[in-house]
C-alpha cells in the first residue's frame, strides 16, 4: 500500500470529486483513478460510491478515512521531527475555551507559551463547547477544549480530565442525602446551561422521566448570581463554583451517576494536529490541566 495512494484517497474524500482532486493534486484524472482502484483492490472493498456528480464515501471508505488521517499525520510528524523542523514553533494559534475554564487555565497557558515559544502568537476565543466545535470544523479556531464531544474523523481528540458533576445551591436547598438515582433530582428547581441540559436529557431519555428545569441559561455568571440569591439549584463541576464553595457561600453534593460527568477533551483538526506549534501548545495545556485543576478540588 503506497503512502501516495493514501494521500490521494484523503484528497478525494475531502472534496468529494475525483476531477477536482486531480486538479488540486496536479495529477491526471485517469492516473488518480488507477491509484484508487489499486487501493480498493488491496483492501478488498469499495471506498467510494460513484455518483453522477462526484463520489461519496462508502461505510468502508469512512472507516478507512480515519486510519488514513492517522497515517498521514504520523508520517508528517515523523518527517518534521527527523528533519528538525519542529525546533522553534511559530505562527498564530486561535484557541477556544469556555469562560470558566479560560479563567482557570489560560493565565498559565499564555504565560508558559510566551516564555517557551515567543514565536507563537496566541489568540483566545471564549464560548460554549458546541460553538467551539463548529468553530474548529470551519477553521475559525485551531484548537479548543471541548466538553463531552462526539467523535469525528475531522478532529484529533485528546482526553484531558474527567470531572464528576455536583448539585450546587445555597445551604438548605440541596437534598438531605446525596442522590444515588437521577429520579431523586426530579423535584429540584434546576437552572442549567444548554450543555448541561443536553447531558441530563440524554440520561433522562434512558430513564424515561423528566427533571424539573425552571430555566435554561447560557451564561454561567447569570446562573451563579441566581444560585447565590437562592433561586434554585444547578448542576456543574465543582471547579465552576470553586470560590463560592471554598468560602461556604454555596454548598455542593457530588452526583455519583453514570453518564453525569464533564469530560474535557483537547481538540484540534486532523489537518493541523501534527504542526509544531499545535503540538507544543497541546503539551502546555496538558501541563496546565494537571497543575491547575487539582487546585479546584472541593472536599464534599
Amino acid at each position: 500500500m503506497e503512502l501516495r495512494s493514501i494521500h490521494y484517497f484523503v484528497a478525494i474524500a475531502e472534496v468529494g470529486n475525483i476531477s477536482t482532486a486531480a486538479v488540486k493534486l496536479r495529477i491526471a484524472q485517469p492516473a488518480l483513478t488507477r491509484h484508487i482502484k489499486q487501493l480498493e483492490g488491496e483492501l478488498n472493498t469499495i471506498l467510494f460510491n460513484r455518483l453522477a456528480r462526484g463520489v461519496q464515501l462508502t461505510a468502508s471508505g469512512r472507516e478507512f478515512l480515519e486510519y488514513a488521517y492517522r497515517i498521514v499525520n504520523e508520517v508528517a510528524q515523523a518527517r518534521q521531527e527527523i528533519t528538525g523542523l519542529s525546533s522553534k514553533p511559530k505562527g498564530t494559534i486561535v484557541f477556544g475555551a469556555s469562560p470558566t475554564l479560560s479563567s482557570i487555565l489560560m493565565p498559565r497557558v499564555v504565560s508558559h507559551s510566551l516564555k517557551e515559544f515567543p514565536g507563537i502568537n496566541l489568540k483566545l476565543i471564549e464560548g460554549r463547547s458546541i460553538r467551539l466545535n463548529d468553530f474548529l470544523l470551519t477553521g475559525i479556531v485551531d484548537m479548543a477544549i471541548l466538553t463531552n464531544p462526539l467523535p469525528s474523523y475531522q478532529l484529533h481528540l485528546t482526553p484531558l480530565i474527567s470531572e464528576p458533576l455536583c448539585l450546587v445551591a445555597r445551604s438548605g436547598r440541596l437534598p438531605k442525602k446525596t442522590p444515588s438515582k437521577l429520579e431523586e433530582l426530579s423535584d429540584l428547581p434546576l437552572i442549567l446551561t444548554p450543555g448541561m441540559l443536553a447531558l441530563t436529557a440524554k440520561v433522562q431519555n434512558e430513564k424515561k422521566f423528566r427533571l424539573k428545569v425552571t430555566a435554561e441559561i447560557e451564561s454561567v455568571e447569570t446562573i451563579r448570581s441566581l444560585i447565590k440569591s437562592g433561586e434554585g439549584v444547578t448542576i456543574a463541576p465543582a471547579s465552576a463554583f470553586y470560590q463560592e464553595l471554598n468560602s461556604g457561600e454555596l454548598k455542593a453534593q457530588t452526583i455519583h451517576l453514570n453518564g453525569l460527568r464533564r469530560d474535557l477533551v483537547l481538540a484540534s483538526r486532523t489537518d493541523n494536529a501534527h504542526l509544531p506549534n499545535v503540538r507544543e501548545l497541546s503539551r502546555i495545556v496538558k501541563v496546565a490541566i494537571n497543575s491547575e485543576m487539582g487546585k479546584y478540588a472541593i472536599d464534599l
